[in-house]
Order: C-alpha cells, then structure tokens, then sequence
C-alpha cells in the first residue's frame, strides 16, 4: 500500500519531466521549421556546391534544431507511454534518432564547412529512416491513447515532408500540426494526471 502511494507522485513528477521535453522539442521545432519554410520560400539559396549566400547558412543550419528537436519529441512522447507502445515504440525511437543524428551531424558539417556535403546517399536513406522511425512509434502508440488516432496517422508523412524532405508550404502545415500536437499532448497527459 505505501509503495504505490509512492509511485503515483513519482510516476506523475516523471510524466512532468517528460511533458516538458516534449513541448520544448515542439517549441524548438516549431521555430526551426519556420525559418526552414521562410528562407526556402523567400530567399535565394544554391542546391549544390559551396554556400554563396547567408540564406544558405540558415537554410541548412535550421536542419540542425530540427533534427534535435526531433529527437527531443520522439523520446519525450516514447516515455509518456510507460512502454505502452512496445517494440514498435522502442524500435521507432531507436531509428528516428540514430538517423536524426547523423543528418544533424551532416547538416552542421556542412554549416562550418560552408558547403553542402553529401555523405553518399546518406542523406536520403536517413530521411527515409526518420520517417520509418515516427511511423514504428506512431503504430505503437496506437492503442495507448496519448494522441488521437488521426494524428498519429498524418505524424510521420507531416513530418518527412515538412522537414527533411520538405518544400515550401508543406512546412507551414506541419508548423499547425506540431501546435496541435503540443496542446493535444498536454491536455492529455494532465488530464492522467488528475
């Protein structure tokens, strides 16, 4: 009887640490992707080759808190679940954030370096994999209620085309989906709460 007594407030103080990694990751992201989609729609930037313009830098180096905030996001929500989401949630986290930490680790690379790199098609393949990891957690977290089933839906399209693989408007969507994912999240994770 004491034990759980115990663990209800701990388990709520950890949900609370976890709620806010998630909304600073969605704050974060928020703002990266913003200055993605505007400088991508309103400034001159090269696809190839050495950096010409400042728009180049901040184009590219918006990658860096994306992917960060990418991580932050997907491990906040991963915890929030108390391993609800099983295999498929751990799997999903585990290969979002291996592959947004190399495209982090290449994005800033070529930041300093003042170039586009290109590791091979690492780019691409990491891409693809941030996309397969959100859509392993998202499948795992299907059944555990902490976002609506729509969400969890668009999450991993949204997310790879208003990111990594993203143009212009597509970005701004995902700006609104990421709000709505932060109040969605909140509201549920307090209401477990009570």
């Amino acid at each position: 009887m004491v034990s759980s007594a115990v663990t209800v407030p701990q388990q709520a103080q950890t949900h609370t640490m976890w709620l806010r990694l998630v909304q600073l990751s969605l704050a974060v992201g928020i703002a990266a992707v913003v200055v993605f989609a505007a400088v991508g729609m309103l400034f001159t930037t090269i696809s190839e080759g050495a950096f010409r313009y400042t728009a180049d830098y901040w184009y590219t180096g918006a990658g860096v808190p994306i992917a960060l905030a990418g991580i932050g996001l997907t491990l906040g929500v991963h915890k929030l679940q108390d391993g609800a989401d099983g295999r498929l949630g751990t799997i999903g986290l585990w290969v979002n954030t291996l592959a947004l930490t190399e495209l982090c680790v290449q994005l800033l690379s070529s930041v300093v370096v003042g170039a586009e790199l290109r590791w091979g098609p690492m780019y691409v393949v990491c891409s693809f994999l941030t996309f397969l990891g959100v859509a392993l957690l998202a499948a795992g977290s299907w059944r555990t209620r902490l976002l609506p089933k729509w969400m969890l839906g668009v999450w991993p399209v949204l997310w790879i085309l208003g990111t990594f693989a993203g143009t212009g408007p597509m970005s701004l969507l995902l700006v609104v989906y990421l709000a709505l994912f932060g109040v969605t999240v909140t509201r549920r994770v307090k209401g477990r709460a009570v």
